[in-house]
Formats: structure tokens, C-alpha cells, sequence
């Protein structure tokens, strides 16, 4: 078997960035101060900054990209309820380790649940076939 074509996420960070600040700007999301173990599991309180005002979590958002945070201080979080309870999934974390393609220039890394749907989006991928682990999500 030959794929038609091999291709990375990490092809389009720049426009994945960009997107999120749209979602920002439109009040669709949010820089969130909780802990991994606070918003894992089912049913997880709802986050006290999920009403931040739109221009704070843009500058908190673009300091997440310069670095000003430590990893797992800050995410981005997407304003939307899913099936089952979960509330707000992560879109963009805090990772200080080179990625094996676009090396120290980002310091901010998209979730696969931000970029899944986007990236299929962006290389008009009409069906798309995830294993199980996903499933939850």
C-alpha cells in the first residue's frame, strides 16, 4: 500500500494558531489556570475562568507562545459541553521539548482534539477512521 500522501499536523501549526485566536476573539475560548487532575474524569467542575474576558486570554494566550508560563500552568480551552458531561476539552498545551519537525519554535502544542477535524478540514478529507481510544471523546 501507498498512501496518496504522508502529512503532519505540525504542517500547519501556523494556521492552527491563528484559528485559535479566532476562537478567542469570538468568545469560543478560554486560557484556563486548572490542573490536569482537576478537569479529568467524568462530569469535572466547570472552570472559574471559562467567562475570562476575550482581550485577557488573548494575552495570556500569546504569553503561553513566548514561554511565560511552566508547563501544565495554562491551557486553551475550547467553550463547548460534549456527550456525556465533559466540559471544555483542551485545545493547546505548554510542552518546553522540540518537536521532531518544526524544532524549539513552538513551545505551545495543539491537542489532537483541536487539530483532528481541523487538519481534515484543511486537506478536505471527507471520512475519517479513529481507533478506539478516542472514543471517549
Amino acid at each position: 500500500y501507498k498512501p496518496h500522501a504522508v502529512t503532519h499536523a505540525s504542517d500547519y501549526f501556523d494556521q492552527l494558531y491563528a484559528w485559535a485566536v479566532e476562537l478567542i476573539r469570538r468568545g469560543h475560548a478560554y486560557v484556563c489556570h486548572q490542573r490536569v487532575e482537576e478537569i479529568k474524569g467524568h462530569n469535572p467542575p466547570p472552570s472559574p475562568w471559562r467567562d475570562r474576558p476575550v482581550e485577557e486570554s488573548l494575552l495570556l494566550f500569546e504569553g503561553m507562545k513566548k514561554g511565560k508560563f511552566e508547563e501544565g500552568e495554562v491551557t486553551l480551552r475550547m467553550k463547548l459541553v460534549m456527550e456525556d458531561g465533559k466540559l471544555d476539552p483542551v485545545a493547546y498545551r505548554i510542552k518546553y521539548m522540540p518537536h521532531h519537525r518544526t524544532g524549539d519554535r513552538w513551545c505551545i502544542y495543539p491537542t489532537y482534539d483541536y487539530t483532528h477535524c481541523l487538519c481534515d478540514s484543511i486537506e478536505h478529507i471527507t471520512h475519517s477512521l479513529c481507533t478506539k481510544e478516542f472514543q471517549a471523546r
